[in-house]
């Protein structure tokens, strides 16, 4: 319906709108007028059976006190010459509130026995019928009931009559205002349908010297003389347009070749500062593996120290037992202890060069790893273990303890450096800006696999990190060690480590106070052996 009234010219919309209107007031209007007249005629009605009843039911009043059945019988038989009255009847009351038949009269014939006194109201109008139920007073006291029963003749004959004339009436009224919406719908139509006209072709043509003829003094009249003034702006717009335009197109060349020039500077500037970064982080790399070698060196110092302070001391004690030997003087005591310095320097030898074999190997793992990309298999386990080792001249140094919790049996065929030195930066990190000075700091390294995932975890419980700085934590050169030896570029390695390398993800979690959190997520099907040697 919407649609159709939508598709309606204007006209059409207002001749419609006109006729729905007038038509609505119209036929209100007349059935308003006509229920008014039938119910004024019906209260008519009522009040002229109500007179007449109570002059009956007084007349018969002596009849009923006195028994006279047949006096009574003709005095409402009078009622035969009213067409409209259907019965009437006059019960005498017996008792209290027993009423027994006493007269009637029907227009049609009908005994006694098919009047049964009915309580009800004083007035009411019952299958199309009007009753009216009076009492037969004597001295004000009943002595019997008189019941009317009268058709509504009259008032069908009315209704009937006051649609035969309101009809015609009515459609009449639909007729004039019918010529009437038609006349104005032409007077309004045509003006705009030239106006619309007009504005199509400006629209779709660019017709701009279309001009508008509205003869008129009223609205559509100024309308169409804006409309016209429109058009004159217009044209002159297009034809400063059309120049503008020429100039634009000019200075787009000449734009375009400086875009063109700016841009190769920038790529140029970009190629360079992606240089850059990389040779910062490859820097970073290199100082930390130097930063590594130091403290390993300094470490083995220690044993190798000692081995050759014991072979030292061997090597005199040598001397003095071969010089008793030669004298002849070598006693049975100094032989024996002899054995014993042999034996103790043996072990101090044995134990230290140990020492001195574990952190080789640990920093040869670890070192040859980190400048290396070669993929092999490692014990996820012990490989952590061998750098822990590797950063033992770091953490000696502090009192905190570092925890590892790992599912037995995980191997990983990758590059071990990449795991060397996502986890070096982390616990360099917590070393350097986790935790207090006089703080005794836990970390927590925990991994396990869970479907065809590998869950790892670095926890450490030092002083946090500022929202702020979260936000923007795998951001390069991002640090709150600014001008104290932080380069910012630790945790954007290890962003770079853990997606690039890994193809896994990271994220953080921290609040002041409370610590910090890294969850590393890790694909097994791109660290197993055989999902590699499938995909080659």
């Amino acid at each position: 319906m919407r649609q159709w009234f939508a598709r309606l010219g204007f006209g059409q919309k207002i001749q419609l709108l006109m006729n729905l209107v007038s038509m609505s007031v119209l036929t209100i209007a007349i059935v308003a007028i006509g229920l008014g007249f039938y119910g004024e005629f019906k209260r008519n009605l009522e009040h002229r059976v109500l007179q007449q009843s109570n002059l009956l039911a007084d007349a018969a009043a002596v009849g009923v006190v006195f028994d006279q059945a047949e006096s009574v019988a003709m005095l409402i038989g009078s009622l035969a010459v009213d067409e409209n009255v259907r019965s009437a009847v006059v019960y005498k009351k017996q008792g209290l509130a027993d009423y027994k038949y006493f007269a009637h009269y029907s227009r049609e014939p009908k005994s006694a026995d098919d009047f049964v006194f009915r309580a009800g109201l004083v007035q009411e109008w019952v299958d199309g019928s009007f009753v009216l139920r009076l009492p037969i007073l004597v001295d004000n006291e009943e002595v019997g009931r008189f019941i009317i029963t009268e058709d509504d003749t009259y008032l069908s004959g009315f209704a009937l009559n006051s649609i035969k004339y309101m009809l015609p009436i009515l459609l009449v009224s639909m007729l004039v205002v019918w010529v009437v919406s038609r006349s104005v719908r032409g007077r309004l139509a045509a003006p705009l349908s030239q106006l619309t006209a007009a504005v199509h072709e400006v629209a779709y043509n660019q017709e701009y010297g279309q001009q508008v003829k509205i003869v008129s003094d009223d609205e559509l009249g100024e309308l169409g003389n804006a409309f016209n003034h429109m058009l004159g702006k217009l044209s002159q717009h297009e034809a400063f347009r059309v120049e503008k335009e020429g100039e634009i197109i000019k200075l787009n060349a000449d734009l375009e070749e400086k875009v063109f020039d700016r841009t190769k500077e920038l790529k140029t500037s970009l190629d360079n500062l992606k240089l850059t970064q990389q040779q910062l982080v490859e820097q970073e790399k290199m100082a930390s593996l130097g930063e590594l070698v130091a403290g390993v060196a300094h470490e083995i110092n220690t044993p190798i120290g000692v081995c050759i302070t014991a072979v030292s001391h061997l090597g005199e004690s040598i001397v003095v037992i071969v010089k008793a030997f030669k004298d002849g003087s070598l006693t049975k005591q100094q032989f024996s202890d002899m054995i014993s310095v042999i034996t103790e320097s043996a072990g101090i030898v044995d134990s230290n060069l140990r020492r001195a074999a574990d952190l080789v190997k640990a920093f040869k793992a670890v070192a040859v790893d980190q400048s290396s990309a070669e993929r092999r298999t490692i014990g996820l386990e012990d490989y952590l273990q061998d750098i822990l080792t590797s950063l033992r001249p770091k953490l000696k140094r502090t009192p905190h303890e570092v925890n590892i919790e790992i599912e037995h049996g995980i191997e990983l065929y990758c590059d071990p450096g990449l795991i060397s030195q996502i986890f070096t930066n982390l616990i360099m990190n917590s070393l350097n800006h986790a935790f207090k000075t006089d703080q005794v700091g836990q970390i927590k390294i925990q991994a396990h696999k869970l479907g065809d995932t590998l869950h790892l975890s670095y926890a450490d419980n030092g002083q946090g990190i500022e929202p702020d700085i979260l936000n923007r934590l795998f951001d390069p050169f991002v640090t709150t060690k600014r001008g104290q030896g932080g380069s910012g570029l630790g945790t954007h390695i290890i962003y770079n480590l853990v997606t690039q390398g890994l193809g896994g993800r990271i994220q953080c979690a921290s609040e002041v106070g409370k610590g910090v959190r890294f969850d590393i997520t890790l694909p097994m099907k791109g660290l197993s052996e055989n999902h590699t040697a499938e995909a080659n």
